[in-house]
């Protein structure tokens, strides 16, 4: 597939200032406009609706649609884990976003995203002795502050997360020994949350991720 086509199809899709459910010209209006074939053109236009961005629709044409959280999601843990980042690099961007995201995440809570939380923190004291299980319910964890937030631009960064959670990362860790470490200081950050002690909660945060 031509790579600067496509690049100049998403320039036009966003510099003409179509929005969700918009119809785009016909591949034949579309192919004069970028001096190419139809279809080089119904390559591109297949390109996007496979990502979920544009959908064909009859009587209609081609119409533009709102990328669901699940694929952006996707695409983007995804590009994460093919990007080539190092470790450092994914810690630094954590322990930034962890104390940038603190006062929103006070801010937003809700009653049903601290009830969520309160369900985990009793699962892993549940799972303590099996580490495994434990490690699971960590990441759920802290997935779970990125949606108090209730930001879907900064739920895309809890992929970061899933990274640093893989296991060539957290073998130290998956221990009985670090579960106790890990489910004390997540009782720590949770009841500075539910106080809502602002620099407590910020340092727990910090002071969680900083030996991971």
């Amino acid at each position: 597939m031509n790579q600067q086509l496509l690049e100049q199809f998403e320039n036009y899709l966003i510099n003409s200032g179509f929005t969700t459910d918009d119809v785009i010209p016909g591949e034949l209006e579309l192919a004069e406009k970028f001096c190419t074939s139809r279809g080089a053109i119904r390559e591109v236009i297949q390109h996007y609706a496979q990502l979920g961005l544009l959908k064909r629709v009859k009587k209609r044409g081609t119409v533009l649609q709102a990328l669901k959280d699940e694929k952006l999601n996707h695409s983007f843990s995804f590009c994460l884990k093919m990007g080539g980042f190092c470790f450092e690099e994914l810690k630094e961007t954590r322990l930034l976003l962890g104390s940038a995201i603190a006062p929103l995440i006070l801010q937003r809570i809700s009653p049903v995203t601290l009830e969520k939380l309160e369900q985990n923190l009793a699962q892993q004291g549940k799972a303590l002795q099996d580490p495994e299980l434990f490690e699971k319910l960590d990441l759920q964890f802290h997935k779970l502050l990125f949606e108090c937030c209730q930001n879907r631009v900064l739920s895309l960064f809890a992929n970061i997360l899933s990274m640093l959670f893989l296991k060539r990362y957290r073998k130290r860790f998956i221990t009985p020994k670090w579960t106790v470490i890990g489910f004390r200081s997540h009782t720590r950050i949770l009841q500075a949350l539910k106080a809502g002690d602002l620099e407590k909660f910020r340092d727990h945060i910090l002071t969680h991720i900083n030996p991971t």
